[in-house]
């Protein structure tokens, strides 16, 4: 009864784009979680194969698409037509400090994935086990990643406040 209660205070204490935020980040750490667990758990034979890998990337697309959407018609459903209202300065402020740390980790990513291409296509090798494919599983990660950064950024500057610091 006493978590009911904490649960109930907590959401009703959540601003809407919070409790959005936060769904989504927790969507994110699921398929993150997925798709390295499918690596980690396939064989050579599978991370060679192209179809395999083809497989895995069609579950990763389904997945966001269906759990955000989702996520997205409950959220709206409990929602009293917050969505329909525009976002504050603040809120616009914390938006734009989370696409910047998103948009550098993914040019990182990039980045990487590029050099990466270009030292497999010489064929010089700098980890001890050939991983193929590597580039595009460095560019998945590095979209995880921004993507996560992007919603624990809002987060956290939304709790904390912190907005140009």
């Amino acid at each position: 009864m006493v978590d009911k209660h904490k649960v109930h205070q907590w959401l009703q204490e959540t601003s809407f784009r919070e409790l959005m935020l936060s769904v989504d980040f927790l969507i994110t750490v699921y398929i993150f979680y997925h798709y390295i667990s499918q690596l980690a758990s396939a064989s050579p034979e599978q991370l060679a194969s192209i179809e395999w890998l083809s497989s895995l990337l069609l579950q990763i697309i389904i997945y966001s698409i269906v759990l955000m959407v989702v996520s997205y018609i409950l959220l709206a459903l409990i929602s009293d037509d917050e969505l329909s209202q525009p976002m504050d300065v603040r809120e616009k402020q914390i938006n734009l400090v989370g696409y910047k740390y998103s948009a550098i980790i993914l040019q990182v990513g990039v980045i990487f994935a590029m050099v990466q291409y270009n030292i497999d296509s010489q064929g010089f090798t700098l980890m001890p086990q050939y991983v193929p494919h590597l580039p595009l599983h460095i560019l998945l990660v590095a979209f995880l990643l921004a993507e996560l950064a992007y919603y624990g950024v809002q987060l956290y500057k939304g709790r904390t406040g912190e907005i140009y610091e």
